[in-house]
């Protein structure tokens, strides 16, 4: 693989679950060289990876320190393994900071300065570090030293609420802590940034609840500028004809988007065969058919039946109206649009074989951006990092008979 744009990055990882390691998955997924750093007994994301719905998936057992979820926070790193609680492996996590560039963790900020993984602590050993630090719910705070998953963050936020009714319900499956992910390796981009430009260290904090606010930017204004309740539950025969869903005779559904919808109802009901529409009293006018949209959604699900999804996106598409199909997760693996822009890539897995993944979302020109390895087996990089830091083979040993580090081959406990 050829180089990336973050190569020559050193991103030290000292996080658990997903929020946090997941943003250094994606600096991975950039060129940087991320070392994961795991206590002796190892990120709990190894053998507690089933949440939610998967809880009752019968999901094979590969090894009993692996799952997918952890694969998906800690791919494209090296993982070493260091209990810091020992003064030797506090020393050997001094040298890494300073050959770091960004340091992450998702500790709880209570916990930070008894293992002196706080910014304060970590500083003098490195005076152009960029710290992260991702929580829960933010530095301040009645809730500042809660810890807290998904769910919890799209409760505190709203978007539990969001879809209507008069119960909360989730959003399947780590949404929040994918999109504070995103969040988090965002804002260490731009700590690199300020860094650079002022020669100075960076400290940043965000969390669960700050990035499900920011995800919810154009609802909060809303609620805000309307000063109540909005009722955000979808019912496609509420809405305009060309913002609806419809079934085809195939049992595939297509979405569209068309805005305004004056501008494009003439087009539509030509493209579909349905030109009798427009000169019908009940609809001939915008407000008609906003006010009789139950009607004539059931009017246009009867023609959608009529053809398949492909022959019907080809009619929409040549009249210049934005639809696209409704797709399922299945379906976006083996989908051409998706395969030929690199949003979905086959990676070969040692214990998987062939799996289809996600790339990386944006492509650089020159650069490469994506997977480059499978997560770590636990300790699997030790020797070679304590090596790269300048440890020799006596002074490995000496650590991992002080019980300050593991190394490849032992296990997790």
């Amino acid at each position: 693989m050829t180089r990336g744009p973050l190569s020559g990055v050193r991103v030290i990882d000292m996080g658990v679950w997903h929020a946090g390691p997941g943003a250094t998955a994606i600096l991975g997924d950039l060129g940087a060289d991320v070392i994961k750093v795991e206590a002796p007994a190892g990120d709990p994301e190894r053998m507690n990876g089933r949440f939610g719905k998967m809880a009752g998936m019968d999901l094979p057992l590969v090894l009993p320190d692996w799952n997918m979820l952890f694969e998906m926070s800690n791919r494209g790193k090296r993982g070493i393994v260091l209990d810091v609680k020992r003064d030797e492996a506090r020393a050997v996590l001094h040298r890494l900071v300073a050959s770091a560039d960004i340091f992450l963790t998702n500790i709880r900020r209570s916990t930070q300065p008894r293992l002196g993984l706080d910014f304060e602590s970590l500083r003098p050993f490195n005076e152009r570090l960029v710290y992260v630090s991702v929580s829960a719910f933010g530095e301040e705070g009645p809730y500042a030293d809660l810890g807290g998953f998904d769910p919890l963050g799209q409760a505190v936020s709203g978007m539990a609420m969001m879809t209507g009714g008069e119960e909360p319900r989730l959003i399947e499956m780590i949404v929040l802590d994918q999109l504070t992910s995103i969040t988090a390796s965002h804002a260490a981009l731009a700590g690199l940034v300020a860094r650079d430009r002022t020669g100075e260290a960076q400290a940043i904090y965000t969390s669960l609840y700050g990035a499900a606010t920011w995800l919810q930017h154009a609802n909060l204004l809303a609620t805000s500028w309307v000063g109540k309740k909005i009722d955000l539950a979808w019912d496609r025969t509420m809405v305009s004809p060309l913002r609806s869903t419809f079934r085809c005779k195939d049992d595939a559904w297509i979405i569209g988007t068309n805005h305004p919808p004056e501008k494009y109802w003439e087009p539509f009901c030509q493209a579909i065969g349905r030109t009798d529409l427009m000169t019908d009293p009940r609809f001939d006018e915008h407000e008609k058919r906003v006010g009789r949209a139950p009607e004539l959604i059931g009017e246009l699900d009867e023609t959608f039946l009529e053809r398949p999804r492909l022959e019907w996106l080809h009619r929409l598409h040549a009249a210049g109206l934005l639809f696209a199909p409704v797709n399922d997760l299945q379906d976006v693996l083996v989908d051409e649009q998706a395969r030929l822009n690199g949003y979905i890539r086959d990676m070969e897995h040692p214990l998987l074989g062939t799996l289809a993944v996600p790339g990386y979302p944006a492509r650089f020109e020159g650069l490469n951006a994506g997977v480059r390895r499978p997560a770590p087996a636990y300790a699997e990089h030790t020797e070679e990092v304590l090596d790269e830091l300048g440890f020799s083979q006596d002074d490995i040993d000496n650590l991992r008979a002080a019980g300050a580090v593991r190394t490849q081959g032992s296990s997790p406990g």
